[in-house]
């Protein structure tokens, strides 16, 4: 099961995201809810990155690990693309429930 956490800053403005575990949905390179999840991560920290130029607290991208926190300066400008994220998210969960995790704080 992929686990999803969100953070948010001091006013509850979304800044970033932990992706942890495998949907194990099916054998790997045709898990299509882990590239789903994997995928829409990517993009929009690449987007953050390279489009908005936003600097982040940290980054992290490995084998059943994604992350993103975008410095506080910057979640203004990045607001759009994390919470289109959220919401990616949360339509996958609704299509897989059984494979996605979005953990409450």
């Amino acid at each position: 099961m992929i686990r999803v956490k969100y953070y948010y800053d001091d006013e509850f403005s979304l800044k970033g995201f932990c992706l942890k575990g495998h949907a194990d949905f099916a054998e790997i390179g045709y898990d299509i809810v882990c590239s789903a999840v994997t995928s829409n991560a990517i993009a929009v920290i690449n987007s953050l990155s390279k489009l908005l130029k936003v600097e982040f607290e940290k980054v992290i991208g490995k084998e059943g690990h994604i992350e993103c926190i975008v410095k506080d300066e910057f979640i203004d400008e990045s607001r759009l693309l994390l919470n289109h994220f959220q919401l990616a998210i949360e339509e996958i969960k609704r299509e897989y429930p059984k494979n996605i995790k979005i953990l409450k704080k």
